[in-house]
Order: C-alpha cells, then sequence, then structure tokens
C-alpha cells in the first residue's frame, strides 16, 4: 500500500508538533556530552527521536526506522523513516533559535518526503515531495537569481568549507560578489526554500542531516549539487547558478 504526500504531511506535522514544546524550555549544559565523532548531543535529542519512533511504530508497525541516536530498527520494508531529533544541536544547546527537527520517508532509499519543524522560529512546519514545498501549508519557491552582488550564500560551519577540498567554490562566489553568512543547517535550506537564500553549501553530511531535506529541496525548485557523488557533500542553489557552481568545482 502506498503512502501519499497528504498523509505523510498529517502525520509528520502531528509527530513533530507533539515534540517541539519539549525544545522551549532550554537546556542546560551538564545534560550535553560529546558522542565519538565529536558531535554534541543532549538528553533532549534522544526524547525527541524516541517519542517520535513511538509515533511510527503506532501508525506504521511494518516500517524501517533510522534516526541519529538509536540502532536502525529493521523490518525488511521498502519504507525508511529517518529522523533528525534536533538538527542544529550546538544553536540549540546555546538558546539560538536556528535548529529544527527533521523526519522524513525513503521508499527503497529514495528520499519521497521530507519535513522541518521549527520550535523557535513560530513552530513553522516545512514539507516537501520534490515536487511541491510546503511553509505551513503554503506553497514556497526558491527565488529567481538577479545578480552576485544580490546573493546570499550560506553554509554551517565556515571553518569546514575552508579546510576542505572544496573550498575554492566558496571562494569563488564571494570573489563574484556574493555575501556570505553562517545560518547554517536546516535554517539554511528553509531560507533557501522560502526564496530569501540563492546558495547553501553542506559538508560531511550524515543522512539524518539531508535525506529529509532532499524533497524539501528539490520542491521549491531548487537543485542539488552532489561534490562527490553523494548526498554527504552538497551545495543546494537555485537553478540559475547550478552552472556556475559545477564550473568552480574541483
Amino acid at each position: 500500500m502506498s503512502l501519499s504526500f497528504d498523509e505523510f504531511y498529517v502525520f509528520a506535522e502531528r509527530a513533530t508538533d507533539a515534540v517541539s514544546a519539549s525544545t522551549l524550555s532550554g537546556v542546560e549544559h551538564s545534560d550535553a556530552s560529546l558522542k565519538d565523532d565529536k558531535s554534541v548531543v543532549t538528553k533532549t535529542d534522544f526524547s525527541i527521536e524516541k517519542k517520535i519512533r513511538n509515533q511510527i511504530r503506532e501508525s506504521y508497525p511494518t516500517h524501517n526506522i533510522s534516526g541519529e541516536e538509536y540502532e536502525f530498527t529493521n523490518n525488511n520494508s521498502e519504507y525508511t523513516w529517518t529522523i533528525d531529533p534536533i538538527d542544529g544541536t550546538v544553536s540549540y544547546l546555546h538558546g539560538v533559535p536556528l535548529f529544527g527537527i527533521l523526519l522524513g520517508l525513503s521508499f527503497n532509499e529514495i528520499p519521497l518526503y521530507g519535513s522541518i519543524r521549527l520550535p523557535m522560529l513560530r513552530n513553522d512546519f516545512v514539507a516537501g515531495d520534490s515536487s511541491v514545498c510546503l511553509i505551513n501549508g503554503q506553497q514556497a519557491r526558491a527565488k529567481e537569481f538577479t545578480s552576485f552582488e544580490d546573493c546570499l550564500m550560506l553554509t554551517t560551519d565556515i571553518e569546514r568549507v575552508r579546510n576542505s577540498r572544496y573550498s575554492m567554490i566558496y571562494d569563488g562566489m564571494i570573489e563574484k560578489g556574493s555575501l556570505s553568512r553562517t545560518w547554517g543547517d536546516c535554517f539554511g535550506y528553509y531560507l533557501l526554500c522560502s526564496g530569501k537564500a540563492d546558495l547553501m553549501m553542506d559538508l560531511d553530511l550524515k543522512d539524518c542531516d539531508i535525506l529529509p531535506l532532499i524533497p524539501i529541496i528539490k520542491g521549491a525548485g531548487a537543485k542539488i549539487i552532489k561534490l562527490d557523488g553523494t548526498h554527504n557533500n552538497i551545495v543546494a542553489c537555485v537553478a540559475e547558478l547550478a552552472d556556475t557552481v559545477e564550473s568552480l568545482m574541483p
């Protein structure tokens, strides 16, 4: 039985709204720790993922579940849910509102639908199916490129970009006149898909960081350029910039 975008939208909107309030009370730094990969995790990450997993099991007991903090649940299903309980944990830990809850659904390992919940930004809910992007139920589109002087380019961690083999892309865009800001993680893609930014560059991504975002980015009419042939290192940009980015690639 196929699962429609409408059904996904209703479920993801409800599931993420149910856990959104748990991020609003803040978090003590003593509740945070470093994982083996040196990324930060908090007790809230575990709590949110557990609650969303429980909702998936209740509604879709035969589906697989892949989350950032718990082991993969393999039910040998064609459908796999992907959860990033707090995308932008460093922002969350420091009381910066630029974090979100990601929930996506893949079919045979292909991203099908995706969603972002932004608890501290009006609790906005974003969802997409690669053909449409909705923000609070209203269609959203990436902007049309006007000029490099008006081009807003984003990334999560500028040092990661500077120290990578892809730094010439970012530097090349700046040389052309683009403005650079580090409004990153899922918030950067939110700005791209709502027509406020032109380009988002992200490196060293895990599946939970990007799979829920792919249908949203495509649904807004933006392009995804795989820098190494995978979704681990990408540039997402307005369509008119795709050729420029590819010309700057190593």
